[in-house]
C-alpha cells in the first residue's frame, strides 16, 4: 500500500516522464519522415503534371542523348568529345521532352488514349516516325531507299550478344563501345517513338474537335479568293514626341487589367543586376605562348619525333600517326586551309588564330593516296601471346592462299563472315590510339586480297574486297595551343575586383560606379529557377553555387559574394537581387511591368492623338499631303494576308481588314494600327476563279485552323499549345539548379 501510494503521490510526474517519452518517440518519427523527404526531394530535377523526373533518371537519359550526339559527330567525321555547349543542350532538351511529354501524357490520360505495343510494331514496319530518322542514319536503312529498315534492326538485336562475345574475344575494345552505344541508343529511340505516337494520337484527337458550318465556310471562301491591289498611306507614331504624351499610373492600372495574362510569374523569379568579368590574356601572356610554341616549331623542323614534341607541348590534338583527309579537319579551319600549300616536311610559321583563340604551327609528316571507303572481312588469329596470334595468322593466311574458303575458316574460328564498309567519317579523329590508327592506315592502302595485320595485341587476317573514292590524307602533327590568362593576370583581376567591391557594397553604388572601372552591369529581369542562361553561358560549379544562393537565400537588396567561375575559372561573378517575385500574376509596379506597360499606352495615346488630327482626312490626296507620310502599293492583298509596310516591319490585322471591307475605288478613311494612322485607296478587286463548294470549304476551313495549332505545337520550335498547357496546368518545378 506504501509502494502504491508513493506511486500515487508522484503521478504527475511520472505522466510528465512517460508524455515527454512518447513525444521523443513521435518526434523522431517525425523527423526521420522529414528526413526522407528531403532526402527524396534532394533526388528531383524536377516535376511536371504531377510526374516527377529523379536525378538518376535524368542523368541516364542524358548520357543516351549524349551517345546519339557523339556517335553522329563521328560519322561526320569529327572529334565524339561533346563541347560544354554541346551538353548544355542535351541537358536543355532532356528537361523540355520530359515536360513536354508530361504534358501530352497528362491530357491523353484523361481521355484514355494510350500507346499500344501493336501501335510501336506497326510504326516499325512502316519506318515513317520522325524518331526512326535518326537510327537509320546510324546505318540501320534499307540500301535503296535509305529509310529505316527494321529488318537490319531486328538482326542487330537478336544478334548482339554473340557478335559482343566475338568483339571481346578479339580484343577490339573501341569497336564493343560503339557497339554498346548502338544497344543504348536504340533503347532511347524506343522511347522517344513511343511519345512522338503518343503525341499524334492527342493530336488526331484535338483535330477532330475543330468543325466549320456553310455560312463560315463561304466567309472565308469569300475572303481568301477575294484579291485587292491597294494603295496604302500611314502616318507613323514616331511623329508624335514622347513629351506630347502623358502617362498617369491610372492609365497603367488599366492596362494592365487588359494585359494581365502576359504578366503571368508561373514560378517564383528574381530581377537582377549582374556584374560579370571576363579575365582574359594579357599581351604577356600571349608573348609568352607564343615563344613556347616557337620552340616546339624549332624541334620539329630540327627533325624530332613528332610525338614527343607534340605531346610534350600546351596543344588540344595529341599527335596521330593516322592520316586523314581534309574533312576531318572541317572544326579547324585554320589547319585545313594550311595543308594544301604545303609540301611534305615543312613546319608552318608560327601564328595566331583569332577564331578559336590559339597560337599554332604544324608539321605535313606525310602525304598519301587513300581509300575512303573500304570493304573487308577479317578473322581474328586467338593466340594467348602476340607470338602465337602472329603464327596462327600465318597458318590462317597460308589456308586461304592455298584455295581454302574464307567462310569456312571463319565458322571454324567463331568469326562472322560478313563484310564491313569502314568509311574515312568513322574513325577520322585526333585521339585514335597508334595501334589503331596504324590497322586503319595499312586496310586503307591496301590491295584487293588477303593480308596479315599485327599490333601488340595480336593479328588479324583481312580480305580486303573492294575500295572507293581514292583521295588525298595527310599525317599531321598539329600543334594547336588556346591562348590563356597567366596565374599573375587573374590574382590582378580579381584584386582589382575585391578593391571595387570594397568600395562599392550596394546594388546601387555598384551599377553607378561600375563604368568607371570599365565594367558593364547588366539588367536580367523575372530570372527564373528554368532559367538556365547563368550556367549555360558562364559555367562552371560556382555558377551554379551563385545561383543557388538566388533562390535558397538571397533577399530583395541583398548584394552576392563574389564567384570565381567559368568553365575555365575565368569569369569573375556578383549578382544584386532588386526584387523577388513570388509565383502568380506580377504587380503593374514591378519595375519591367511598369516599362512595359509605359511603352504600350504611350503607343496609345499616340495612336488617339494622331487619329483626333487625322479623322477629317476625306481622300488619299489629302491623306498624302500629312507630314511624315508613308506609302506604299500592296498587291494581292487578301483577308489572310500579314499586311504590313516594308518601311514599319509591323503587322496590321486591323489594316488587312479594311482592306478586305473597302469597296473597289472606294477610301477607307483613318485607320489606328499598330505602329500608324493608315489610310487605304482601293485600286483594284478581283475574285479567283476557284468555284465555292461548301463541303470542301468547310474540310478546309477545319483542317487549316487544326494545322496552324499542329505544325506550331508538334514539328514548329513554338510549341504554342504545349506552352500554354504547361503554364496554365503543369504545376512545373524545377530544380535543375541544385544540380
Amino acid at each position: 500500500m506504501a509502494a502504491l501510494q508513493k506511486i500515487r503521490s508522484k503521478g504527475k510526474i511520472l505522466m510528465i516522464i512517460i508524455g515527454l517519452g512518447l513525444f521523443a518517440f513521435i518526434a523522431e518519427s517525425g523527423f526521420q519522415s522529414i528526413t526522407g523527404l528531403t532526402n527524396a526531394d534532394k533526388q528531383k530535377v524536377g516535376e511536371a503534371f504531377g510526374e516527377t523526373l529523379t536525378i538518376q533518371d535524368f542523368q541516364n537519359r542524358v548520357e543516351q542523348l549524349s551517345n546519339i550526339a557523339k556517335m553522329q559527330k563521328q560519322r561526320a567525321g569529327q572529334s565524339d568529345a561533346l563541347t560544354d555547349q554541346e551538353q548544355d543542350q542535351i541537358r536543355e532538351q532532356v528537361w523540355s521532352d520530359f515536360v513536354n511529354t508530361s504534358a501530352i501524357k497528362h491530357e491523353t490520360d484523361k481521355a484514355g488514349i494510350q500507346v499500344t505495343d501493336e501501335d510501336v510494331q506497326d510504326a516499325l514496319r512502316t519506318g515513317q516516325a520522325q524518331s526512326l530518322q535518326m537510327m537509320a542514319q546510324m546505318g540501320f536503312a534499307n540500301q535503296q531507299t535509305g529509310r529505316f529498315d527494321v529488318n537490319a534492326l531486328q538482326d542487330f538485336l537478336k544478334n548482339y550478344d554473340k557478335n559482343m562475345a566475338q568483339l571481346a574475344q578479339s580484343g577490339q575494345q573501341a569497336y564493343m563501345e560503339q557497339y554498346q552505344m548502338l544497344r543504348q541508343i536504340w533503347e532511347y529511340t524506343e522511347g522517344q517513338l513511343r511519345n512522338e505516337l503518343l503525341k499524334m494520337k492527342f493530336y488526331t484527337m484535338l483535330g477532330q474537335t475543330f468543325i466549320s458550318n456553310p455560312i463560315s465556310a463561304k466567309m472565308d471562301f469569300d475572303a481568301r479568293n477575294t484579291l485587292a491591289d491597294v494603295e496604302v498611306a500611314a502616318v507613323p507614331y514616331t511623329m508624335v514626341s514622347d513629351k506630347d504624351v502623358k502617362v498617369t499610373d491610372e492609365d497603367l492600372k488599366a492596362a494592365y487589367e487588359q494585359y494581365k495574362e502576359q504578366f503571368v510569374n508561373p514560378t517564383k523569379s528574381v530581377d537582377l543586376k549582374v556584374l560579370d568579368v571576363t579575365v582574359e590574356a594579357s599581351a604577356k601572356d600571349k608573348a609568352d605562348l607564343t615563344k613556347e610554341v616557337n620552340e616546339v616549331r624549332q624541334k620539329l623542323e630540327a627533325g624530332g619525333d613528332p610525338a614527343a614534341v607534340v605531346n610534350a607541348s600546351k596543344t588540344i590534338f595529341p599527335y596521330t600517326t593516322l592520316a586523314m583527309s581534309k574533312n576531318a579537319f572541317s572544326s579547324t579551319p585554320d589547319i585545313a586551309a594550311a595543308l594544301d600549300s604545303m609540301g611534305v616536311g615543312s613546319v608552318k610559321p608560327v601564328y595566331y588564330n583569332a577564331q578559336d583563340n590559339t597560337i599554332n604551327t604544324l608539321k605535313l609528316i606525310n602525304k598519301l593516296q587513300a581509300a575512303d571507303s573500304v570493304r573487308y572481312r577479317m578473322i581474328a588469329a586467338v593466340g594467348k601471346t602476340p607470338q602465337e596470334s602472329q603464327t596462327r595468322a600465318d597458318s590462317i593466311l597460308k589456308a586461304l592462299q592455298g584455295g581454302a574458303k574464307f567462310d569456312d575458316l571463319a565458322k571454324r574460328y567463331n568469326q562472322p563472315t560478313d563484310s564491313i564498309w569502314m568509311f574515312s567519317a568513322q574513325y577520322e579523329a585526333p585521339n585514335v590510339p597508334d595501334d589503331q590508327a596504324k590497322m586503319i592506315n595499312q586496310i586503307n592502302t591496301l590491295q584487293p586480297g588477303y593480308s596479315v595485320i599485327s599490333n601488340a595485341q595480336g593479328s588479324i587476317v583481312v580480305q580486303i574486297l573492294e575500295r572507293k573514292h581514292i583521295e588525298t590524307k595527310y599525317n599531321v602533327a598539329v600543334v594547336k595551343c588556346p591562348l590563356q590568362f597567366s596565374k599573375d593576370t587573374y590574382n590582378a583581376a580579381l584584386n582589382k575586383m575585391n578593391r571595387f567591391l570594397s568600395a562599392n557594397r550596394t546594388i546601387e553604388a555598384i551599377t553607378k560606379n561600375a563604368p568607371r572601372e570599365g565594367y558593364i552591369v547588366r539588367d536580367v529581369p523575372n530570372y527564373a529557377q528554368s532559367n538556365q542562361s547563368i550556367q549555360e553561358q558562364i559555367g562552371g560549379s560556382r555558377a551554379k553555387d551563385a545561383v543557388r544562393w538566388l533562390f535558397d537565400e538571397a533577399k530583395a537588396g541583398e548584394v552576392s559574394q563574389l564567384f570565381e567561375c567559368g568553365r575555365s575559372n575565368d569569369h569573375l561573378l556578383v549578382l544584386g537581387v532588386t526584387a523577388v517575385n513570388d509565383k502568380g500574376y506580377l504587380p503593374w509596379d514591378n519595375k519591367n511591368v511598369r516599362e512595359l506597360l509605359t511603352g504600350l499606352v504611350k503607343q496609345q495615346k499616340k495612336g488617339e492623338l494622331l487619329m483626333a488630327r487625322l479623322k477629317g482626312v476625306k481622300d488619299m490626296a489629302q491623306a498624302k499631303t500629312q507630314k511624315g507620310v508613308i506609302l506604299q502599293m500592296l498587291q494581292g492583298q487578301n483577308f489572310f494576308s500579314q499586311t504590313q509596310l516594308s518601311s514599319l516591319a509591323v503587322p496590321e490585322p486591323k489594316l488587312a481588314g479594311a482592306i478586305a471591307r473597302t469597296a473597289q475605288g472606294q477610301f477607307s478613311g483613318a485607320i489606328q494600327g499598330a505602329a500608324a494612322i493608315y489610310f487605304v485607296q482601293v485600286q483594284r478587286k478581283v475574285q479567283g476563279t476557284e468555284k465555292f463548294d461548301a463541303k470542301a470549304e468547310m474540310q478546309r476551313e477545319s483542317g487549316n485552323y487544326f494545322q496552324a495549332i499542329y505544325q506550331q505545337s508538334y514539328y514548329g520550335a513554338n510549341e504554342l499549345l504545349i506552352n500554354a498547357l504547361v503554364l496554365r496546368n503543369g504545376d512545373v518545378k524545377d530544380n535543375r539548379y541544385r544540380f
